[in-house]
Formats: structure tokens, sequence, C-alpha cells
């Protein structure tokens, strides 16, 4: 059997041609996917900072603005209690810090109304409602709300009930008035060990403020306002170069580890409510 020419194959430098070719094409294709995830990795670790941050800080906040209300406000001042309750921790050495507050709702816990009514409004009846914030070693911020009808007898809820994840810190400080009589400016910030949460009964009644033998605890700084402060990371790493930029969450100094997530600080203050005193 002959062949013609038109039956011969390709010859060697045609086929190194065409490798070479194909080579250059695939590493084209694979920088550009390589290019793309990247991009998509950092826009989505920077939409879940943004996202986590406000979610955060806009539960903790709500909850904060809230510390002290009664329903309804016309009631017996002497039925008064502390917005800001002896749950409130200060961490150790920059450690995360605990927040909890108290104010009255006539919806418990889980957002349902409460069936019973109060006879002088013919409104649901409002109970006793104690919120904490924490963060565990996971770095989920963590929700946990009691509901009853007395600061005596709460029953819990909702038990650590997750928010967000990626929170590297939580601080709070308090604003506290160390004028007397108090005219409600804040005269210095301070943490929840240097502070007597109970004293805070006094924004709401002078009479339980003498009778509580509160008098010199006010003296020691009522506080009317929280600052709040957190430290919010992405997920997972982004790529990119290192970055161990530090952070001064209120008033501690956190070192953001070596490992290539996004983070951002959030802060945001809250002025507690003063009421009959």
């Amino acid at each position: 059997m002959s062949f013609t020419k038109h039956n011969r194959g390709f010859t060697l430098i045609e086929i190194l041609v065409a490798m070479t070719l194909g080579i250059i094409l695939t590493m084209v294709m694979l920088a550009m996917f390589s290019s793309a995830k990247s991009s998509y990795t950092l826009q989505d670790g920077l939409t879940r900072v943004q996202e986590d941050g406000r979610i955060a800080m806009h539960v903790v906040a709500e909850e904060a603005r809230k510390a002290g209300f009664r329903k309804p406000v016309w009631n017996d001042p002497r039925a008064g209690y502390s917005p800001l309750t002896t749950g409130s921790v200060n961490g150790a050495d920059g450690a995360n810090d605990t927040l909890q507050v108290m104010y009255m709702d006539d919806l418990d816990c889980a957002g349902n109304r409460n069936g019973a009514f109060d006879p002088e409004t013919t409104e649901a009846l409002a109970l006793y409602k104690r919120v904490t914030f924490a963060v565990d070693d996971n770095q989920n911020l963590l929700w946990t709300c009691e509901y009853g009808p007395s600061p005596a007898e709460l029953a819990v809820q909702r038990a650590n009930q997750p928010i967000v994840d990626g929170v590297e810190s939580f601080q709070v400080l308090y604003g506290v008035d160390t004028d007397f009589p108090p005219d409600f400016s804040i005269n210095a910030w301070t943490t929840a060990d240097s502070i007597t949460p109970n004293s805070s009964v006094c924004m709401q009644s002078q009479y339980l403020c003498e009778v509580g033998g509160l008098i010199n605890d006010m003296r020691d700084g009522l506080p009317v306002a929280l600052k709040i402060g957190m430290l919010i990371a992405s997920p997972e790493n982004v790529g990119g170069e290192s970055d161990t930029q530090s952070f001064d969450i209120l008033d501690v100094a956190v070192a953001a580890a070596d490992d290539n997530r996004l983070r951002k600080a959030y802060s945001t203050t809250v002025a507690l409510r003063n009421l009959t005193l």
C-alpha cells in the first residue's frame, strides 16, 4: 500500500507547537479562574464582615436601649429595678466582656405577646425580661433571654442562642455620672468591675435609691450610658499579603492574627433611661 502526500500525519514541530499553545491557553484559563475565585472570596469576606457587624451591633444596641424601660411608665416607682444587673462582667486581661440588662416587655423571649392584661391600661401585661450577651470560645456572640413576673422569678426561655460568629473582641464601657446630685452627664468611662450595677436603680426612683441604701454607691458613680465595641473577622482567609494590624476596641488593644482574614471594628454609644430621679 502506498501513501500519498494527503495521508501524512503532523510533523514533530507541529505537535510541539500545538502542545505549547494548549499549555499556554490552559495556564491563562487557570489564572483567570484563580483571579475570579480570589475576587469572589475577598468580596464574600467583606460582605460577611459588614453584615455580621451590622447585625451584631444592631441586636445588642437595641436591647441596651430598652434597659430600664417600665410599662406603664407611670407605675409605682417603688416597684423599680436595676436596668444593669450583676451579670455584666469585665473580661480579665482584655478578654471578652459580658453585658446583662433588664427591662419590662409584653413580649416574651420567643416574641409571643403576653395573654394577661394590665388592669390599668387593658393592654397586654408587661413582665420582666433580662437579656445577656457573651462570646464563647468559638467566637460566637451568644444571646440568653429570661422572662418572668418579677426580677426574682425569671425563667430562661432562650439560652446561649448564637447571633453571629467571628467576634474576636466584645467590649463594654460604662459612662458614669459622678456628680451629686446627679445631672446625668458623663464624667468618666469605666468597666463593669468598677461600678455597682444595682445602683442604676437610682435612675428610676430616688425613693428606691434611699431605702435601698444605695446613696453611697450613687456618689461613686451612676451609670448613664453604655459604649459597645466589637471586632468582627471574616470566616476564612481571603488571601493577599499578611496583615498583623492592631485594633483598639474601646479600652482593649487587639492584635490581629496573621491569618489573612478580613477584620472590621465597630462601636456605638447608647444612653440608659433615666426616669423619675
